[in-house]
């Protein structure tokens, strides 16, 4: 059984002693010279628990102002991935990027570089969490107590954070994000479920086609006490009917397995308990939305996998500025990539 340490002891040894700047690899090519012209720091913290990786990306002091909270966006990565192809990367050698093909489906680096240039009402640090096993849900259930290690890794982060700009992000003064793809869904899920409720500093939840493991019992409540609490909190769905997908002959996913599926009931519980939305429909999606709630699904009557292009089209921008003054504003969800010139090798720029 792993015994959690002590925070003194977690702080030395997961943070101290395991605090590296990635050096750039082959294929990520994320140098110093990238960073520098995105002005921003790229830090790896290792070993708050077992096999994990996490990445923290903060804007340089000087684009940190003390007279904004922080909004701190945790992205649970999804399987398959690492965080570098999470990132993102432009190839300009076709048969690198069709070789590379991770790198471009993504971009949250980028999505993040776009919030930090349209929403001056915060700071934006974006933190990225992989399991070495390339997938969360493996990693759940591999061990057993993953509910208790996931806020262990939630409670370092934050921490970590606070230390490194005590005079701008403290504790009281972070937002946090949790957003995720894929299974990266499941570290979220299995992070609700060691709550007793979902704590005030958590200010979004997002999930970008990782809504799998939704359960009525073990979340439901829970989300709908989070939504109902002030301050304003907002849950964001975005999904897409998989069930039509067919591949090598068979179903993807099973009638109530897909995320779909999934979505209509998360939008079907939060109404149950109380949550006023409206149904938005057209040929493309259908929305239910609310204060505090977005859950859209992309209709699919043709069985085409929309997994990674819901995230490709702005999903990651949409989910934070839904809701807000900024939602659609030099963007659109579902439109063409409002944050090209952000990618690292871009030739917009």
């Amino acid at each position: 059984m792993l015994f959690k340490p002590s925070s003194r002891k977690i702080f030395i040894t997961g943070i101290t002693l395991c605090l590296q700047v990635l050096s750039a690899t082959l294929y990520a090519q994320i140098d110093d010279s990238y960073l520098a012209t995105f002005k921003e720091r790229r830090v790896e913290i290792s070993s708050i628990i077992p096999q994990s990786r996490v990445v923290v990306n903060f804007p340089s002091k000087g684009r940190l102002k003390k007279s904004r909270e922080t909004r701190v966006i945790l992205y649970a990565l999804p399987n398959g991935n690492t965080i570098e192809q999470t990132e993102g990367l432009f190839f300009e050698d076709i048969e690198n990027r069709e070789k590379e093909w991770r790198y471009d489906i993504q971009h949250i680096a980028a999505q993040v570089r776009f919030l930090r240039e349209r929403d001056k009402r915060f700071n934006y640090i974006v933190v990225y969490l992989e399991s070495t096993t390339k997938a969360w849900t493996s990693h759940a259930s591999a061990h057993s107590n993953s509910p208790a290690l996931y806020n262990f890794l939630l409670d370092s982060i934050q921490k970590f954070i606070a230390y490194q700009l005590p005079g701008i992000a403290p504790l009281p003064r972070q937002r946090l994000i949790l957003a995720s793809h894929s299974g990266g869904g499941r570290f979220v899920f299995n992070l609700i479920k060691g709550m007793d409720s979902i704590p005030p500093s958590i200010e979004r939840i997002a999930f970008l086609d990782s809504n799998y493991g939704y359960e009525t019992e073990l979340h439901g409540d829970k989300l709908y006490k989070w939504i109902q609490a002030p301050p304003d909190r907002f849950l964001g769905v975005i999904s897409y009917v998989d069930t039509t997908v067919i591949l090598d002959g068979k179903r993807v996913v099973s009638s109530k397995g897909g995320t779909g599926y999934r979505a209509h009931l998360m939008a079907r519980d939060l109404k149950e308990s109380g949550v006023e939305m409206a149904l938005i429909s057209d040929t493309t999606f259908i929305s239910y939305k609310g204060r505090g709630v977005e859950v859209k699904i992309k209709e699919n009557p043709s069985g085409k996998i929309y997994h990674t292009v819901l995230v490709e089209r702005n999903g990651l921008v949409h989910m934070v500025l839904s809701g807000s003054r900024l939602e659609n504003r030099d963007y659109s969800f579902w439109g063409n990539r409002c944050y090209s010139k952000y990618i690292i090798n871009s030739p917009e720029r």
